[in-house]
């Protein structure tokens, strides 16, 4: 890809049943945190999914010593060996989605998506969402979002950290700019219902599966999962505070 922290790579990758599909590739090399950072991404798309968010498709890639080998960018082949044997990817969305900029205009058929990513981001503590890096491309009133890694970070790490239930936890995000959806969706009347009831309808089975989408190659990642998923269901437990601190965040 022409950009990205991770340096992601457009993969050609065959599936089980022998079909070709075209991914965004994420090697654990190239992520600050190795494979804690494609747990998290794992996590964020399975938990997206359920939630009825636009997401790409995830994949787990198994690379193979020979495909590594074979790889003639020296930097990308050295990363890829120097990377866990299995990779996260995303389908690679079609070129008529262009990356939404600061004059993309949030229409009112986008407002409930829109707002069900202003809440998963909030809750995740997804702060990669920003102006200047969106990691959303949008055609028309459609739009898909990714780029997870940098979410669940504990917040017993960060300095005055607490969970997004608590008041005064989400302040980061009146931040002018801190995530492009928080402008479009101030001042507007929103349903919050629709939001809070696919947050109810998680089960603890739902949400557990999403460790069991976790490959045994990434056991480093283990602490970093379970802390997620304790926040995922911390939040539906208290899916009520979580939106009225979002609200607030909204006025």
């Amino acid at each position: 890809m022409a950009n990205g922290r991770t340096k992601p790579a457009i993969v050609a990758c065959e599936t089980d049943a022998g079909d070709v599909v075209d991914v965004v590739a994420k090697f654990s090399a190239n992520c600050d945190q190795g494979v804690t950072n494609l747990a998290r991404e794992v996590i964020a798309a399975c938990l997206a999914g359920d939630l009825g968010l636009p997401v790409p498709e995830p994949f787990l890639i198994d690379i193979s010593p020979a495909w590594a080998a074979s790889v003639s960018h020296i930097a990308y082949r050295t990363a890829i060996q120097n990377s866990a044997p299995v990779a996260f990817a995303s389908k690679l969305v079609g070129p008529q989605f262009s990356a939404w900029n600061d004059g993309t205009a949030l229409r009112p058929a986008m407002l409930p998506m829109a707002l069900g990513t202003f809440v998963f981001d909030a809750i995740i503590q997804n702060p990669d969402r920003r102006a200047g890096n969106p990691n959303c491309l949008v055609r028309g009133e459609k739009f898909h979002i990714f780029d997870h890694e940098l979410a669940f970070f504990p917040t017993h790490l960060l300095i005055g950290g607490q969970p997004p239930w608590k008041p005064g936890a989400l302040q980061a995000l009146v931040t002018p700019g801190f995530h492009i959806f928080r402008k479009g969706l101030r001042g507007v009347i929103l349903d919050f219902t629709p939001v809070r009831d696919s947050w109810m309808r998680l089960t603890d089975s739902q949400i557990d599966d999403y460790v069991h989408a976790i490959p045994p190659e990434w056991n480093a990642a283990v602490a970093d999962v379970n802390s997620a998923i304790a926040l995922i269901k911390g939040a539906r437990d208290r899916i009520d505070a979580c939106i009225s601190e979002i609200q607030r965040v909204l006025t």
